[in-house]
């Protein structure tokens, strides 16, 4: 039960911090930068899909998607 634990909190983080990282993208005026955090944006997304992927399938449980829920 330790390592779902621990998977969910790593899921989380990677969440709070592409949060962070879209507010940065906001608040750029440089196009450079703008493009730096879009790109760490991207890849914090890729990991947070993977790291999705892997609870679902090892534990058998549904991670809801909030895309999901704007669709209702």
């Amino acid at each position: 039960m330790e390592a779902i634990v621990e998977k969910v909190k790593k899921y989380n983080q990677i969440k709070m911090d592409l949060m962070k990282i879209a507010k940065c993208i906001d608040c750029c005026t440089e196009v450079e930068e703008k493009e730096f955090y879009q790109d760490v944006a991207v890849s914090y997304s890729k990991e947070m899909k993977r790291i999705k992927g892997t609870i679902e399938d090892t534990y058998g449980i549904q991670i809801c998607n909030c895309s999901a829920l704007s669709d209702k």
